[in-house]
């Protein structure tokens, strides 16, 4: 190899062992890498320390979060600060090494406050097109980009904190936080929420409850330059690559988990669909993966929630490090899935739920009642055949089938058909039911001999 070569190829081969360094380093579960960090942080554009540039430059050398965001409050920021913020954004993303993002914190004493992660604007609760929640929505809907409810109940003045969730739910929000600064799940998950008679909901399910699809998240929201080391709390993301679509498309797609374990893995698949998928209603096949890529750390319980209420707290003995776990159970209409975890050290994670939306047709169910099975008939005699069917919809049809060579049918309950045999023998029955959707169930054979 020629020596003007060599610098170069050294080049290539260190850029390509950096590569699949970068990518070894993420767990995986389910079909996807989780990445970690969290999208809410500031500087001294607001009310923070810092530059926007030494944020960025420390979440990626020194707290190593895979994708990192500033929000800063936007009444204390100015077009020129917000140039600044998305140009110190843009500069450290790089693909495959460390994903960045810019937002902003709309923070109004009244309404609360909201984080708005990839929109080219801004806005405040200080202008008059955007001073409450519902105007707020409204610009948040005609933009790209995703919105959080940041710290809920926080401020104690704001009486109308995010309208109480009676707004019609918006797409663009896709979570809330659970965990802020440095108070954790105990002041942003445990707790009473907005209303007192709903059964102790919390505010993450009060809103869940009232149709808001959103996910389990959390942030640093740091102050204080220590951009992702103050806690090891993280919001984990389920997605393909480490850049700024993947990772976008995940949290659209509510595909992340909220974790005070920096390296938890976490999935919930209903039916093969991830955390964050809405899924037909019916039978619902559960599967929850969990596991910390730390040896030592083990589970001890796993809670199964649905629509804010614990459906099955499951102890696990011995306490282990991967755990798998399968269910089957029934959702319907607007029932939504989530799961908590609980650490042997007291380290929690809650995932994203699956939302239920709309009900599977289910098949009929149908059975002979006459004759009895293993009866006798006389050769001549008639034969009255009967049936029950029900559905979830309508009976169309039940036919009437024996050894099954079709018999008849009947469309009207009460089901039966009335066959002369004209032969003796041992015969099977069976009665076929069909649905007003087309599906169709037979029934368990009922044995006569004439």
């Amino acid at each position: 190899m020629k020596r003007k070569y060599l610098p170069v190829f050294l080049l290539i081969v260190c850029l390509f062992f950096c590569f699949l360094f970068a990518n070894a380093q993420h767990p995986s579960i389910g079909t996807y890498n989780v990445y970690y960090g969290h999208l809410h942080n500031h500087t001294g554009v607001s009310d923070g320390t810092g530059t926007p540039g030494q944020a960025y430059l420390y979440a990626r050398d020194y707290a190593h979060l895979d994708f990192f965001s500033l929000s800063e409050h936007s009444e204390m920021m100015t077009s020129t600060e917000w140039t600044t913020v998305k140009n110190a954004a843009n500069y450290y993303n790089q693909d495959n090494v460390f994903t960045t993002f810019y937002g902003f914190e709309w923070s109004s004493i009244n309404y609360g406050h909201v984080s708005v992660i990839g929109t080219e604007e801004y806005c405040s609760y200080l202008s008059s097109s955007t001073d409450n929640f519902s105007e707020l929505l409204s610009w948040v809907n005609t933009r790209n980009g995703i919105a959080f409810f940041n710290h809920p109940g926080w401020l104690f003045l704001a009486f109308q904190e995010f309208n109480k969730f009676t707004n019609a739910p918006s797409e663009k929000f896709v979570g809330m936080e659970l965990w802020n600064d440095v108070d954790g799940f105990g002041k942003y998950y445990y707790n009473n929420g907005y209303y007192s008679s709903d059964g102790g909901k919390c505010y993450f399910d009060e809103a869940l409850a009232r149709g808001w699809k959103i996910g389990a998240a959390g942030s640093d929201d740091n102050h204080v330059s220590s951009w992702g080391t103050r806690t090891p709390w993280r919001v984990g993301v389920l997605a393909n690559n480490l850049t700024r679509t993947d990772i976008m498309n995940a949290f659209k797609a509510r595909r992340f988990f909220s974790t005070l374990d920096k390296n938890l893995s976490l999935s919930l698949k209903v039916n093969g669909a991830e955390m964050g998928s809405t899924v037909t209603g019916g039978s619902l096949n559960l599967l929850i993966t969990v596991k910390d890529e730390d040896v030592n750390e083990s589970f001890k319980q796993v809670v199964l929630i649905k629509n804010g209420a614990v459906a099955e707290p499951i102890d696990l003995n011995p306490w282990i490090n991967n755990v798998t776990i399968s269910r089957t159970l029934t959702g319907v209409d607007k029932d939504y899935f989530y799961v908590k975890v609980t650490e042997a050290d007291g380290d929690e994670a809650i995932s994203s739920p699956v939302f239920i939306s709309g009900t599977a047709n289910l098949a009929p169910v149908v059975a002979i009642t006459s004759p009895a099975d293993n009866a006798s008939i006389n050769l001549g005699n008639l034969v009255n055949i009967a049936a029950t069917a029900t559905d979830d919809g309508t009976i169309a049809t039940v036919e009437f089938y024996k050894n099954g060579s079709y018999l008849g049918v009947d469309d009207a309950s009460p089901y039966a058909y009335q066959w002369t045999p004209s032969s003796a023998g041992t015969y099977q029955l069976t009665a076929k039911a069909t649905d007003n959707l087309g599906a169709t169930t037979v029934s368990a054979p009922v044995s006569i001999t004439v």
